[in-house]
């Protein structure tokens, strides 16, 4: 039935579970990768077809959503001679682990409030590295657009000229959601320059969970 095929979204969705899942179980390094057969193999078992597999790992890959790590042997062949042989490993990344998670403490902030006694403002509070600042009502919509812009940056249906507009004008939500008291209005301007985003494809998704929230500021 054609309601029963998977978008590629959905597929992308599945093979970053299940990196995420092979993640959060790790014991070590080497256990938070997996080879590309015993990729196909889990993902198969979800019915998912080899070319849905191989088509939709390459789009996260290029997208930075999916780190690849190669690693060379050698052996001796029944002649004698010795061959070479790469291996690839699969392993969801940090922009990965953030779309589970949320932002982490240990990403590389921007903008710092060096000097800035945080503890004396009321209505606001520190998350991260002690360089972000975010008024207690809105943690979870400056979440959400961090990843919103992490999803803009590494969109391969976008011009550099145009993520950088779009990631402009989330900062621009980002700064105003910092403060105690923040404008709204300054707000709403920069989020209908954003709503084009609601139709690439790679990023609906996290812009309708903006769309969920910001609705509650504006």
């Amino acid at each position: 039935m054609i309601g029963d095929i998977k978008s590629s979204n959905d597929i992308r969705k599945d093979i970053l579970n299940f990196l995420y899942k092979v993640h959060k179980s790790a014991r070590g390094r080497e256990s938070t990768r997996v080879s590309r057969s015993e990729l196909k193999r889990e993902l198969k078992k979800l019915g998912l077809k080899e070319n849905e597999i191989a088509s939709n790992l390459d789009y996260l890959i290029q997208s930075g959503w999916v780190k690849v790590e190669l690693e060379e042997s050698e052996f001796k062949t029944p002649k004698g001679f010795i061959r070479k042989q790469k291996k690839e490993y699969y392993k969801i990344s940090d922009i990965g682990i953030n779309y589970f998670e949320g932002p982490s403490e240990f990403q590389r902030v921007e903008k710092s409030i060096s000097g800035i006694n945080i503890t004396n403002i009321q209505g606001v509070t520190v998350i991260g590295d002690q360089n972000i600042v975010v008024n207690t009502q809105y943690i979870d919509l400056f979440r959400k657009l961090s990843l919103l812009s992490e999803a803009v940056r590494n969109s391969s249906q976008l011009s550099d000229a145009e993520k950088l507009n779009y990631v402009k004008d989330i900062d621009t939500i980002k700064d105003q959601l910092s403060k105690p008291s923040p404008d709204k209005n300054i707000i709403k301007l920069a989020w209908e320059k954003l709503k084009p985003l609601a139709t690439v494809s790679g990023i609906i998704s996290f812009f309708k969970q903006v769309a969920d929230l910001i609705v509650n500021v504006i």
